[in-house]
């Protein structure tokens, strides 16, 4: 397998990442799948050498130019897992903004988010297990079959920046409002996690009962939560809570790119409508995410993106200038008009071969910088893990949004 490239251009989203990275703060996600036996270090770095060159812009770090970052491939090193998301530095981001951790029977993956999304992670973190156990154990898997022995990749199609795809399409900018923003002033930009694991067939029965999606049910019950901090705090000026969700363009759009392909829906729950019956906010935030997720609604919002970086004002402004100013528009707006993220990568599936050696997988987004909390939920087999990191110092929210899940799913 050769890709003759060296280098990429950054996806559209990318650079937005790369300009607010603070030496205590980098956009980065992780996900840890457990397997059945202790890791062997020595096997995963032979693993990692054979599946990082067939990732070559997920497995990378990013070069700065003088206009723009270009995304160079690099290895990744595998280490002993020295905690849960820590920041990764400037110089990491530049060298290989990619890491592979073990711990016990743990395989983990940290990805810093201008490489790819969700879904490009996934693809390369269950191709580094499926390697992993067909070294280990000879377990030949479809998984490994697909990315690593299936002929030469769609170079092509999986390392093209699909956002390009609605450049032409009619912009439009959606308003937006300041949302209430968690408290947490007491940070050592230590992340903490709360972890639950709930029956997969319970929530959903739930989520059916108020006749919503299983993300509407969630993001619903933590809109309660959070609403229920803000009017603890008896302020004046109660604001709105908005939850965002990430929505994954390649269901609406056919392609299979391993670039960052997403955007926003922002449901959200108004201070006056805290005291109407949970059955019309569960229909509320469905109706609004139904909205939220269509071509509709999210075309012109990519389109306005696209059009903005690809103008020639934008792409030959110096890299350093750019940076700059798009630091500042989002320090001004960036974390504002939303309260938390709840990203719901929905259900994961491994092959019998797999599953023979997988006992679960997790995934945890870092904390926002200024809201200070993130959620983030998966689905394998009958379990659904749900997953709360923050930087505050006490757990308030999430054991007020469990205690709201449990009473729901029980009720």
């Amino acid at each position: 397998m050769h890709n003759p490239l060296k280098s990429f251009p950054i996806d559209n989203s990318a650079i937005l990442y790369l300009s607010v990275l603070h030496p205590n703060h980098s956009n980065t996600y992780r996900f840890t799948i457990a397997l059945d036996e202790p890791i062997c270090p020595t096997t995963l770095q032979q693993a990692a050498d054979r599946v990082c060159p067939r990732f070559p812009t997920i497995v990378a770090g990013f070069r700065p130019g003088f206009f723009e970052y270009s995304v160079v491939p690099a290895v990744a090193t595998v280490a002993e897992d020295p905690g849960l998301l820590r920041t990764m530095s400037r110089g990491e981001v530049h060298k290989c903004a990619y890491r592979i951790y073990y711990s016990g029977c743990e395989i983990s993956i940290e990805a810093f988010h201008a490489l790819t999304d969700g879904y490009g992670a996934i693809k390369s973190f269950r191709t580094l297990v499926a390697e992993y156990l067909f070294l280990r154990y000879g377990v030949q898997s479809p998984e490994r079959t697909e990315m690593l022995e299936s002929g030469e990749p769609d170079w092509q199609e999986e390392l093209r920046d699909a956002y390009l795809d609605h450049e032409k399409d009619s912009p439009k900018a959606i308003p937006g409002r300041n949302a209430y923003q968690l408290p947490g002033k007491d940070r050592d930009w230590q992340v903490k996690n709360v972890s639950q694991v709930f029956e997969i067939g319970r929530v959903l029965a739930a989520a059916k009962r108020h006749g919503v999606s299983l993300t509407a049910f969630l993001s619903c019950l933590m809109a309660e939560a959070i609403m229920e901090i803000q009017q603890k705090e008896r302020t004046s000026k109660q604001l709105p809570v908005r939850i965002m969700v990430p929505v994954d363009l390649r269901k609406l759009f056919s392609t299979t790119t391993l670039r960052n392909y997403i955007l926003y829906a922002l449901p959200t729950l108004e201070p006056e409508e805290a005291h109407m019956p949970r059955a019309d906010r569960m229909a509320r935030f469905d109706r609004q995410l139904r909205v939220q997720t269509g071509k509709d609604y999210l075309v012109p919002q990519v389109a306005r993106n696209v059009r903005l970086q690809r103008s020639a004002l934008f792409r030959y402004i110096p890299r350093a200038i750019k940076c700059g100013l798009m630091k500042a528009a989002y320090a001004m707006r960036g974390e504002c008009t939303s309260s938390i993220t709840l990203t719901n990568l929905g259900a994961v599936a491994f092959s019998e071969e797999m599953k023979k050696h997988v006992r679960s997988i997790d995934v945890w987004l870092t904390p926002r910088r200024g809201s200070p909390y993130n959620c983030s939920v998966i689905s394998c087999g009958d379990s659904i893990r749900i997953n709360i990191t923050r930087f505050a110092a006490l757990p308030e929210m999430e054991e007020i949004f469990f205690h709201k899940l449990r009473t729901a799913v029980e009720g």
